[in-house]
């Protein structure tokens, strides 16, 4: 079966690029396992398709919790295909202001919850073979001012992409990462504020706008990526059954700058 009209679980899916992955999997006729941790949105999004989205909510910051929510997620259709891990989180803070629960939760989101849900995606998935996409970051591999530690988690779901997809390989279970340059989603809009800074409504909503011109400028193309856009590499590597251990960048041109 193609990976993307099967049943597929993916995380962080009410906002962003998951939400367009989402979107995606149904427009070709699949089913979604959608993950995140509760709330209006979640709701909503599964009662916008019931028969094909199983809406299960967790927190992945509580990684405790993330086995027994991919157990719930793999029963929720009674098997699945393939898994996306694309939640996470950032924390835009300069050398001098990094706190240890910051290190703690980005660590928890973006590294422990997506080898946690593989794992045991995985498990079910070896011998039916199947696929596991990670949502990393083209800051992975070249970091910018404020995010030591989220490009620090990325590059190393990285790394775990490469070391699950060389000892899946053999159970026919595919693991690969796609590295997205800047996307116009809620993380890019989250205001960059210095230590100590305070800003009314209508500052903050400039400062995110000049932040949003400043980014989409360091871009060959010259403006921001589209969820969508980063969607269609994401089906394209559910799909394509002579890939694994890919790092695949959809950035307009960011790395080559």
């Amino acid at each position: 079966m193609t990976v993307s009209r099967g049943t597929v679980i993916i995380t962080g899916a009410t906002r962003g690029i998951g939400r367009a992955t989402v979107d995606a999997i149904l427009g070709r006729g699949g089913k979604v396992v959608a993950i995140a941790r509760g709330g209006e949105a979640l709701s909503a999004l599964e009662a916008s398709v019931p028969d094909r989205i199983r809406a299960v909510a967790a927190d992945l910051e509580d990684v405790a919790s993330v086995p027994d929510a991919a157990k719930r997620a793999i029963d929720a259709f009674g098997s699945v295909d393939g898994l996306v891990n694309c939640a996470g989180i950032a924390r835009y803070e300069p050398v001098g202001t990094i706190g240890l629960q910051s290190i703690e939760a980005q660590l928890r989101v973006n590294l422990i919850a997506p080898l946690l849900f593989s794992q045991a995606v995985a498990e079910h998935l070896r011998g039916r073979g199947g696929a596991i996409v990670n949502v990393s970051s083209t800051l992975s591999e070249h970091v910018a001012q404020n995010t030591a530690v989220y490009a620090a988690t990325k590059a190393a779901l990285n790394t775990i992409t490469k070391g699950l997809a060389l000892e899946l390989a053999p159970a026919g279970v595919r693991v690969n990462a796609v590295l997205p340059g800047g996307v116009d989603t809620d993380m890019l809009r989250i205001p960059r504020l210095r230590p100590g800074e305070s800003l009314s409504a209508a500052e903050i909503e400039q400062r995110v706008e000049s932040q949003l011109e400043s980014l989409a400028a360091l871009h060959p193309l010259g403006r921001l990526g589209k969820p969508e856009e980063v969607a269609a590499v994401i089906i394209s590597l559910l799909d394509q059954t002579w890939q694994t251990g890919s790092l695949v960048t959809i950035d307009g041109g960011l790395s080559v700058a």
